[in-house]
């Protein structure tokens, strides 16, 4: 019997933000896809540590909106790309830049209004201050970083077609309607404008022989179900089997007071859908969690910081 000594200092640590290594094989094949970064540098360089990430095997880092707490580690993880292959180099192994994909759409600032309530008899509410979230980082700095920045509005594959990036969300639910008092900075005339739906928001789709569509979401902010179902028109393959969603990971966008308005019809929707499994994260909210596994007992997994999920196709 041996003794391992286990150190807490090499455990993940979590954040407020997003970030998702994604591994593709096939045959003799491999890809890697980072999708978002997190909220800042120092939390995704600990994580990407201590979880031992090879960056010099990362192809395309894909953001999937322009909110810092998905953008924020992403200046870090592009130079740490470039690191790695500048040591290729010198080992004589060919490299090519790490691609940034990004929608075209960047805004200067996003944030949100903060309000007092309606007065009796009113629906407008009284603005007290904006809340700024800070600015993502630029083109131009990621390219200096090393990066190759390809900016995407439409639907498009990547890394030989093993990953499909989203385009624009078509929002079709009655009830999934951004959110509520988010806002956004012109640095030209100074001043916020009201920005509810999150129209540059993309998603991360992988099609499973045998299992179906995974999809990765970083906020839900088109809503969850409006991303599920835009993922079956869209890449939705040639039998049935193909277009069913297998699994959905990421946030959900269902915490707080006004979100939480929408998690009845969210289940509702959901059940019809009847992805495998789901492992809502991130903004997903413990209340929408609680309701989705209540729902569909068995199809919820826990989703944290370090997590691993494998999935292989399965031999007939």
């Amino acid at each position: 019997m041996t003794t391992v000594d286990f150190n807490f200092a090499d455990v993940c640590c979590g954040a407020h933000g997003l970030s998702i290594l994604l591994t593709g094989i096939k045959d003799d094949k491999e890809h890697k896809v980072l999708f978002d970064t997190g909220p800042h540098s120092a939390i995704f360089l600990e994580n990407a540590k201590r979880l031992e990430i090879e960056f010099e095997k990362i192809e395309v880092i894909v953001l999937s909106h322009w909110h810092i707490d998905h953008s924020g580690g992403m200046l870090a993880a592009v130079e740490r790309c470039q690191h790695a292959r500048e040591q290729q180099k010198q080992q004589q192994q060919s490299t090519s830049p790490v691609v940034v994909d990004l929608h075209p759409d960047r805004p200067d600032e996003r944030g949100v209004c903060l309000t007092r309530p309606s007065p009796p008899g009113s629906t407008v509410s009284e603005p007290i201050e904006y809340v700024a979230w800070g600015k993502d980082p630029s083109f131009s700095a990621l390219e200096s970083a090393g990066g190759k920045v390809s900016k995407n509005a439409k639907a498009h594959t990547i890394c030989d077609s093993f990953f499909g990036v989203s385009g624009t969300i078509p929002r079709k639910t009655t009830y999934e309607t951004g959110i509520p008092n988010h806002v956004r900075w012109s640095e030209s005339t100074k001043t916020w404008s009201a920005e509810q739906e999150i129209m540059d928001e993309r998603y991360l789709v992988a099609r499973v022989r045998s299992k179906g569509l995974v999809v990765l979401t970083g906020c839900s902010h088109a809503g969850v179900i409006n991303v599920c179902q835009d993922v079956k028109r869209a890449f939705g393959g040639g039998n049935k089997k193909d277009e069913d969603i297998f699994f959905v990971v990421g946030g959900f966008h269902l915490a707080g007071g006004s979100m939480e308005t929408r998690i009845q019809e969210t289940v509702k929707d959901m059940k019809e859908i009847n992805p495998t499994y789901m492992a809502p994260g991130h903004c997903s909210g413990w209340r929408a969690k609680s309701a989705l596994e209540n729902a569909m007992t068995g199809q919820v997994v826990s989703l944290g910081v370090g997590s691993d999920f494998f999935i292989t196709h399965q031999q007939n």
